[in-house]
């Protein structure tokens, strides 16, 4: 439930949410959620609230996701996190919060064991003397992977994994499954690159793309006039793709654009959203307009987009960016899309071919007549 509080704001993290128990008591000691991507995890606000650093560890997390500058408790939270991300940070804020009593720790996703742009939180948890930690999904994380459980057992703290299959553990995996998606390897997607798709599958993606729009606006304008029109389903994917505006700030045109392009931020909470349609559709219009007119500047905008989505950008038309990332499992067939678009082109040509051969035929017979 925690973990819902972040859901939308932590891409490319997952929302993770952290409560801790005490045991004898049943008494909540603490609760967090993971804000936003470059800021500590749940594990981390749920221990600032155990050790009376702050009244209310979700209340502090929920700061920094409204980003209130001007709010006395972001600028709280952030002296804190300040001193949780420098050397010896966890042992200044959690030594021994939690040995008072016996503190069991429930948390959605198993607790990072690495360094990145914070500490490790499965280390906090041991400096802070957790007894037990629960965890509802095991990170498939490379860098994590089990590392974590090995790690903090390897000290005794106890710890248990939600069993597979259970309500608790599909809870959890329903909330991290597009994260755990994009950080399990695959064949298809192979880091982002797409060597295997050929011009030809390119332009069958267009083509399938082009074709839902013209009849989403047909079916449009149908509907303004009150009349019914039947539109053909797809034989292969998806009916509908769904266009998404710019959700972020206009670039600056003056300096080198390539330069404003790579400082530009990717709002998380519109990637999430671009993620989610990619995941559920495989294709997604990006309507670019907002972020600058150039069409350079939207070239490189897509571009930069679909590498932190490891998309591939199956066309740029004016403004709009065409994107395409197979899903898990595979939605689309492009194999089979590939045939398709052949044998309509094919049909496209011998129709075209016919009627050439009785424009010539019907000259001939007019220049007999004349004759």
């Amino acid at each position: 439930e925690q973990a819902k509080n972040g859901l939308g704001h932590t891409f490319p993290n997952p929302a993770v949410g952290c409560v801790l128990v005490q045991e004898d008591t049943n008494a909540v000691v603490g609760r967090g959620f993971h804000p936003r991507s470059g800021y500590p995890h749940a594990e981390v606000f749920a221990l600032l609230e155990a050790a009376g650093h702050v009244p209310d560890g979700v209340a502090a997390a929920q700061a920094i996701v409204a980003n209130d500058e001007s709010s006395p408790l972001v600028a709280q939270v952030q002296k804190l996190l300040d001193i949780y991300s420098s050397e010896n940070g966890s042992d200044q804020l959690f030594a021994n919060a939690l040995a008072q009593a016996p503190v069991t720790a429930y948390v959605t996703l198993e607790p990072c064991c690495h360094y990145g742009k914070t500490p490790p939180c499965a280390k906090a948890l041991a400096i802070a003397q957790a007894k037990r930690v629960v965890v509802g999904f095991r990170d498939p994380n490379p860098r994590v992977d089990g590392g974590s459980v090995q790690l903090l057992q390897d000290i005794g703290v106890a710890v248990d994994l939600a069993p597979v299959g259970s309500p608790a553990h599909q809870a959890c995996h329903d909330l991290v499954t597009n994260f755990v998606k994009r950080i399990t390897p695959d064949e298809l997607r192979t880091g982002g690159q797409y060597e295997w798709i050929t011009g030809a599958m390119r332009m069958s993606l267009r083509s399938k793309a082009n074709r839902i729009k013209r009849n989403a606006a047909a079916a449009a304008a149908a509907a303004s006039k009150d009349e019914e029109i039947e539109i053909v389903k797809e034989e292969v994917g998806p009916d509908v793709i769904e266009e998404i505006a710019w959700g972020g700030t206009k670039i600056d045109m003056e300096g080198d654009m390539e330069e404003s392009v790579a400082q530009i931020p990717l709002p998380p909470e519109w990637m999430e959203h671009v993620d989610n349609s990619l995941w559920r559709d495989e294709m997604v219009w990006l309507r670019l307009s907002r972020a600058g007119r150039k069409k350079k500047l939207v070239h490189l905008l897509g571009t930069k987009i679909a590498t932190a989505l490891e998309a591939h950008v199956a066309q740029t038309l004016g403004h709009a960016v065409l994107l395409y990332r197979p899903g898990v499992p595979p939605v689309m067939d492009l194999e089979l899309m590939l045939q398709n678009y052949k044998q309509k082109k094919a049909e496209k040509q011998k129709i075209k071919q016919a009627k050439t051969d009785q424009y010539f035929k019907s000259l001939a017979a007019q220049e007999e007549q004349e004759r």
